[in-house]
């Protein structure tokens, strides 16, 4: 009975620690956030046909010139990690909102220098 009472004031403890740990917040706030999250997922829907497009485009390109074109690799890498930013908003796993609320991200890693057709 002593070691179920010590488990007990051990888990209110870290109950209580929990609570300490993650802030509460407000409806508003949370309604707020819902907000922006619907119109990031109308902006996501763009960005997704944007990409789609992008992608038709560089294929044309490559298919009559055997190359791609580079200004369309930059801009599609920096777009996927715009849209990246915004999946990470939205699932609650970044606070700053993505641009047009801050700057536009840069892109995450640079494009592989010659693309290969394995």
């Amino acid at each position: 009975m002593a070691s179920e009472s010590a488990n007990d004031e051990n888990t209110q403890t870290t109950t209580q620690e929990s609570r300490e740990q993650t802030p509460v917040v407000s409806r508003k706030q949370i309604g707020i956030r819902l907000l922006y999250t619907i119109l990031f997922l109308f902006i996501l829907g763009i960005v997704l046909v944007i990409v789609k497009l992008v992608a038709v485009f560089q294929f044309i390109y490559l298919f009559s010139t055997r190359k791609p074109n580079e200004s369309v690799r930059q801009f599609s890498n920096k777009i996927s990690a715009y849209g990246y930013r915004i999946f990470r908003y939205i699932t609650l796993n970044e606070s700053m909102r993505p641009f047009p609320f801050s700057d536009f991200p840069p892109e995450l890693e640079p494009s592989e220098e010659q693309i290969t057709f394995d």
